[in-house]
């Protein structure tokens, strides 16, 4: 029986790791899908936020003060668009992402 369990265990935790929340670049999610269309390149994050409300996770690029990205719930909080912007303005979005960014895994 414990065998049982560690072995769903490590499964489930595996399991997690296939959705995992990398940042931009990931292959996670990251479609230039239609709810990543609704922002335009050159957007602040109030005019973002304008547009989906606000953000569900925001993180500042260890590597790179000047960019950050922010995460916006779409789907009833299911699925997330990650913004990517430098100097507070968008340079990327992308979405169908499962989880909120994170530079975590840049590290």
């Amino acid at each position: 029986m414990l065998r049982f369990v560690l072995i769903l265990g490590t499964l489930l935790a595996l399991g997690g790791c296939m959705e995992g929340a990398t940042a931009v670049g990931g292959s996670t999610g990251g479609g230039q899908g239609p709810e990543a269309r609704k922002l335009s390149s050159g957007m602040s994050p109030a005019q973002a936020e304008g547009v989906f409300g606000l953000d569900a996770g925001y993180e500042r690029n260890p590597a790179n003060w000047d960019e950050a990205c922010i995460s916006y719930a779409y789907d009833g909080g299911a699925r997330y668009v990650h913004a990517v912007y430098r100097n507070d303005r968008l340079v990327r979005a992308t979405d169908g992402h499962g989880a909120i960014c994170t530079y975590g895994a840049a590290l």
